[in-house]
């Protein structure tokens, strides 16, 4: 399904409810509920991270009535590299939780309470990635692109949580967006 809007559309064709077929020897892979759910890639002073920098974040939400680890899973901003950042292993979302990445193309940084990607958002355009792999398999979980300037301190969110469509809105970082 896509989703569009006047800044940004989302791809949400895997989200993680049935098994998908990767195209590789007729195997498939279930992949745990998250979705990307707001995307702020101008942030001037909305939010600060523990440096007190105010950096590009995107915020995971887990669709599901279960925690979900995130080993497995990856975020990109580059189709032909699904791998660039690997989500910090023994971290969990709870059911109806939410975990922001920070988007700061500073050297990839996971401490106990922030996380840090090698990649930066381009707040004029670009694309998101949310895979997820086991063993050999890989697909896309969730992707978000866009093509036109992002508002400095507005969020894409989506309205409601984990399912509605993307809306434009003040930010919402680690909490609900509404709806």
């Amino acid at each position: 399904m896509l989703l569009a809007f006047a800044l940004i559309a989302c791809d949400t064709t895997e989200t993680g409810s049935e098994p998908n077929d990767t195209g590789e020897g007729g195997s498939t892979l279930n992949a745990p509920p998250l979705v990307i759910n707001e995307v702020l890639a101008s942030n001037d002073v909305s939010q600060a991270d523990a440096a007190g920098e105010f950096n590009d974040w995107i915020e995971i939400y887990n669709n599901g009535d279960t925690i979900v680890q995130l080993t497995g899973f990856y975020l990109t901003d580059d189709e032909a590299e699904p791998t660039v950042f690997a989500m910090p292993a023994g971290v969990g979302i709870d059911a109806g939780g939410y975990l922001a990445i920070w988007c700061d193309g500073q050297p990839e940084q996971t401490t106990g309470t922030e996380y840090h990607t090698s990649f930066k958002l381009n707040r004029k355009g670009d694309q998101l990635y949310l895979n997820y792999a086991e063993g050999n398999d890989l697909i896309t979980v969730d992707s978000v692109f866009w093509e036109a300037e992002q508002t400095p301190d507005l969020a894409a969110a989506r309205v409601p949580d984990g399912v509605g469509d993307f809306a434009l809105q003040a930010p919402t970082f680690e909490a609900s967006n509404g709806g």
